[in-house]
């Protein structure tokens, strides 16, 4: 996917305020953090729960984090057995 995204012709970033005229302000933050393409710099989720945007809804109390996703079970060689 990020070689795709590489190839693509460069694009201007788009001015969300404007595009979302009268939104909520911090909602349009969130968006834009939300959208960041490298993910090295994009709001993770944990983040995003603690934005303004969402202080009424935040409960640190109750917002379990998930572990990891362990990524190397997809690389792994399986026999169409093992698959079923």
């Amino acid at each position: 996917a990020r070689k795709y995204i590489e190839s693509l012709p460069h694009m201007p970033q788009q001015d969300l305020k404007a595009v979302f005229r009268g939104a909520n302000p911090l909602a349009v933050d969130l968006l834009e953090k939300m959208l960041i393409l490298d993910s090295d710099k994009r709001i993770t989720a944990s983040e995003a729960l603690a934005h303004p945007y969402f202080v009424q809804y935040h409960d640190p109390d109750d917002e379990p984090e998930a572990e990891l996703y362990d990524e190397s079970i997809e690389n792994k060689e399986r026999t169409i057995e093992e698959w079923k």
